[in-house]
């Protein structure tokens, strides 16, 4: 009888973070299904993976009444399907199905930790958030890490001890399809069109962005820094791409700016982002704090320099003064005199871009990952059988 695995997150945008990896396990014989609240992503999802998507509705936010109706949903399901493996990625997945997991007695509980919230809250907030986590942690049986100083921070704050903690290789929680930054005729053609339809030229230098547009990403630093570039470069520009989201917002004044700069390229979120990537000649990235930090090594694969800031998983997507360099985020001088020197110093850029691509090539590919998640499955079952057997 196959393995019953089970992968969860809390909504199904969440699904994206792990595309390609639930076909990967099911090619490798393992009965495999996936688990979120409901929305609009789940039936291309099913289609692409080839997998059943289940779902428990489950807020985002700290909500105690529909958190254990969500728990008591999670519980029935479980006790339905008996998976033999659950590993929950996103904070309130990792909570409920985890916890769920735990009343039901799954022999493998796996919670993926994708970042920490607490980081950037203080006070009862801040202090619920980590009891949180430490619950997630200590009803799985193994705790996955996507990048090393997040592991750092589990261990320094309590979350879960050192030798119960893992990475997959260099971290990341899926790995990148490596074959999608190769630059065919197609993709070729597609940025060419991307760079006339924005008025972009030789002359122009490019600064950008990609991801969730909110106070904690840093966007406001990086808007204050582009303006002061700006003032003494009129040749430059920032491409920003991605949605403005209620949850943390910018500022109006934030907001109006990159929506009507006319030296700023808007562009809302894209399905595919990698075609943007090649546009810019360097890549921000100011955030406050994170779990690895996807968008930083994807502009590296796409031979981009990377700025990005000095904490908790972004710093694990940038070797210093080889594939870029890094940055206190909330340090507008420091952002902008590094930024003015990246661009002061184009073949600088191309040697750091270069390195970018080739250790991301290395190291960060999807098969490499999902390899490294099945082996980890393999020594979990062994484990499970042999305590099994010894009792």
């Amino acid at each position: 009888m196959a393995v019953k695995v089970m992968h969860a997150v809390t909504v199904p945008q969440s699904l994206k973070l792990m595309r390609g990896q639930l076909a990967y396990l099911k090619r490798q014989g393992y009965e495999v299904g996936a688990l979120s609240s409901e929305g609009d992503y789940i039936k291309e999802y099913e289609a692409y993976e080839d997998v059943k998507v289940l779902t428990v509705n489950m807020e985002r936010e700290i909500s105690l009444i529909q958190d254990f109706k969500s728990l008591v949903a999670c519980i029935r399901l479980i006790r339905k399907e008996r998976p033999d493996i659950i590993n929950t990625g996103t904070p309130k997945a990792g909570l409920i199905v985890t916890l769920a997991a735990f009343i039901c007695r799954v022999p493998i509980r796996i919670y993926n930790v994708l970042g920490l919230r607490m980081e950037t809250t203080s006070g009862l907030k801040r202090q619920i958030l980590l009891t949180a986590e430490k619950i997630a942690a200590a009803a799985a049986t193994d705790v996955l890490s996507v990048s090393s100083s997040l592991k750092e921070q589990l261990v320094e704050l309590g979350i879960a001890p050192e030798e119960k903690i893992r990475i997959f290789g260099k971290g990341s929680y899926n790995g990148f399809n490596l074959e999608s930054f190769k630059q065919t005729e197609q993709l070729k053609k597609e940025i060419e069109e991307l760079r006339n339809s924005y008025g972009l030229t030789n002359k122009h230098t490019v600064l950008g962005y990609v991801g969730r547009l909110t106070k904690d990403k840093g966007i406001e630093e990086l808007l204050e820094s582009f303006l002061q570039l700006h003032e003494k470069n009129s040749e430059m520009r920032l491409l920003v791409v991605g949605e403005f989201e209620t949850g943390d917002p910018v500022s109006s004044q934030t907001y109006e700016e990159i929506n009507n700069n006319p030296h700023i390229i808007y562009i809302n979120y894209q399905k595919n982002p990698i075609p943007f990537y090649f546009l810019m000649d360097v890549f921000v990235f100011l955030t406050k704090r994170e779990g690895f930090g996807n968008v930083s090594l994807e502009a590296s694969l796409a031979g981009v320099p990377v700025l990005a800031a000095d904490v908790t998983g972004a710093k694990d997507t940038v070797i210093p003064g080889e594939t870029g360099l890094l940055v206190n985020p909330t340090d507008i001088k420091d952002i902008t005199e590094k930024i003015a020197y990246l661009v002061a110093n184009p073949e600088l850029r191309k040697q750091l871009g270069a390195n970018g691509k080739k250790w991301g090539e290395e190291h960060f590919g999807n098969e490499q990952i999902w390899g490294e998640m099945d082996s980890f499955y393999q020594q979990l079952l062994i484990q499970k059988a042999a305590a099994f057997e010894m009792n």
